[in-house]
């Protein structure tokens, strides 16, 4: 089985880190303050035995739930991507990270935050590697851990082609690098080149208990 992503990952903007004593930087930029709005979450395609089992009948209401979001109607939007990062949607985790970062609709809350981008990450959602690195970089929600950050910035390098972008994701990757021995980059990198999306298949939409509703 293998993770498809139906579209290209959302806008993505990475912050200068905080320094010591200052109010941590933001680990995703908000959406719903960028000057040019991204596009609406995509659905997400699981193959299962050869067959797509994709995210898109669950996603009810989204459009709306989106638009809200943008606009900021926080308590309208926030509920309904909640429901999908609880089915382990990716998309609406990534989302939900950024909910509970900012404290958008719910209190902010890094531990849960840094929980929801790293699932979001595991499931191969581009858009949550650097968050997840910056995450554990900065130590908010979890224990800093530089290995960690390193191994999430390096994969999030490796999908990207030679841009900008890549090259500050590698800037913040050597960042990193140098609280690391050659042994434990070594072993990030390994880690980091054997990675596999772990994969969570929807479920039927006839045993979710709100889409009935």
């Amino acid at each position: 089985m293998r993770l498809l992503l139906a579209a290209s990952a959302l806008c993505l903007c990475l912050p200068v880190l905080a320094a010591a004593g200052q109010e941590p930087a933001p680990a995703v930029s908000n959406p719903a303050e960028a000057a040019t709005p991204p596009a609406k979450p995509q659905s997400i395609a699981v193959i299962v035995d050869g067959e797509p089992r994709s995210w898109a009948p669950l996603e009810k209401g989204t459009d709306a739930a989106w638009a809200a979001y943008l606009s900021g109607d926080f308590p309208a939007a926030v509920p309904v991507f909640e429901r999908l990062a609880k089915l382990g949607h990716p998309v609406a985790e990534w989302l939900m990270g950024n909910v509970y970062f900012f404290g958008q609709g719910r209190p902010r809350d890094y531990a849960r935050s840094q929980q929801m981008f790293e699932a979001a990450a595991e499931q191969g959602y581009f858009a949550a590697y650097a968050p997840t690195a910056q995450m554990y970089e900065q130590g908010l929600g979890t224990p800093a851990d530089p290995s960690k950050a390193y191994y999430w910035y390096n994969i999030a390098a490796a999908q990207l082609r030679d841009s900008i972008e890549r090259t500050d994701m590698i800037k913040r990757r050597e960042t990193v690098a140098a609280l690391l021995t050659p042994a434990q980059i070594e072993a990030a990198q390994k880690r980091a080149n054997g990675f596999q999306p772990k994969q969570i298949v929807p479920p039927d939409p006839e045993d979710v208990d709100w889409l009935q509703e």
